[in-house]
């Protein structure tokens, strides 16, 4: 198994398993999130590129501009370049989440108000 880099949150975990951080690709990024039963990610937003959230067990809710979509395991949601969201656990258990993006350097911005 190659290198990984992870970041521990009071909501989670996210470990990344590719993209320029890891040192392993030039054009992606892909990274595996714990998120804590009733938690949720900061409101936060990707500048240069898409993010695909796909659930192998768990159940979220996405919040991304003003819609909101639950997602059990096997489901998956794209979220727009740029677009607020939030993702939070709404199940009784910790949710898994492989998230990949479009960029091997994502940005990321917190942002401000609503999802």
């Amino acid at each position: 198994m190659g290198k990984t880099v992870r970041n521990e949150f009071s909501w989670g975990v996210i470990e990344w398993l590719a993209g320029a951080d890891v040192g392993n690709s030039d054009e992606l990024s892909l990274a595996r999130m714990l998120l804590k039963p009733g938690a949720a990610n900061d409101l936060h937003s990707h500048g240069n590129c898409e993010e695909s959230v796909y659930v192998v067990s768990g159940t979220i809710e996405c919040i991304t501009d003003g819609s909101s979509v639950t997602l059990a395991a096997g489901d998956n949601t794209v979220v727009a370049r740029s677009a607020k969201h939030v993702l939070r656990n709404v199940g009784s258990e910790p949710a898994e989440l492989m998230l990949s993006y479009s960029s091997a350097e994502r940005e990321f911005s917190l942002a401000d108000g609503d999802a």
